[in-house]
C-alpha cells in the first residue's frame, strides 16, 4: 500500500511541476462558439457556427450573419462525438490575451469579401464575442496560430 501511495504522490508531483507552453482558459462554466462567415456568398456553407460546451459539440442551424453589436443567437443541435474529438482542444487553447480585449470587431472582417471568423466565449458566466478579419495583416500576430486552428476545425467538421 505504501508503494502505491508513494507512486501516486510521485505522479502528482511530476504532473504538477510540468508547465504548459500556453496559458489555458479554465474549463469550468464555459462554452466556446466558433466559425466563419461570408457576406457575398450563396449556400449553406456561407455561415458555419459551432459551439463547444462540456464534452459536446453543437452546430447552429440558423446560419445567420453574425452581428457586431451582440453575441450570436443560434439554434444549436448536437453533432457526433467523432466531430467533437476533432475540435475539443479549441477551448483549452483559446488565447488568454484575447480575453483581455473588449468584445467587438478585430480588423475589417468580410470588408473585401474575404469573410470573417466568429468567436464567442463564456468563462464562469462572463461572455465575450469577436468578429475577426481573415486577412492576417489586419489582426494582431498573437491570434494567427489560433485563427489557423479555428479555420482547420471548421473545415474538418463542415458537411
Amino acid at each position: 500500500m505504501r508503494k502505491i501511495f508513494g507512486l501516486l504522490l510521485l505522479l502528482l508531483f511530476t504532473f504538477s511541476a510540468c508547465e504548459e507552453e500556453e496559458a489555458s482558459v479554465p474549463l469550468d462554466g464555459y462554452y466556446l462558439a466558433f466559425g466563419h462567415f461570408y457576406g457575398f456568398c450563396e449556400g449553406e456553407k456561407c455561415v458555419e457556427i459551432f459551439k463547444l460546451q462540456g464534452d459536446r459539440l453543437f452546430e447552429d442551424l440558423n446560419d445567420n450573419y453574425p452581428s457586431s453589436q451582440h453575441p450570436y443567437d443560434g439554434n444549436f443541435v448536437p453533432r457526433s462525438d467523432a466531430d467533437y474529438q476533432k475540435v475539443k482542444d479549441l477551448y483549452a487553447s483559446f488565447p488568454q490575451q484575447l480575453l483581455e480585449e473588449p468584445s467587438g470587431v478585430i480588423g475589417s472582417p468580410d470588408a473585401t469579401d474575404g469573410g470573417g471568423i466568429y468567436l464567442e466565449i463564456s468563462v464562469n458566466g462572463k461572455k465575450k464575442f469577436f468578429l475577426i478579419d481573415k486577412l492576417r495583416q489586419r489582426v494582431p500576430e498573437y491570434l494567427h496560430p489560433y485563427l489557423f486552428k479555428v479555420e482547420n476545425a471548421v473545415a474538418q467538421i463542415s458537411n
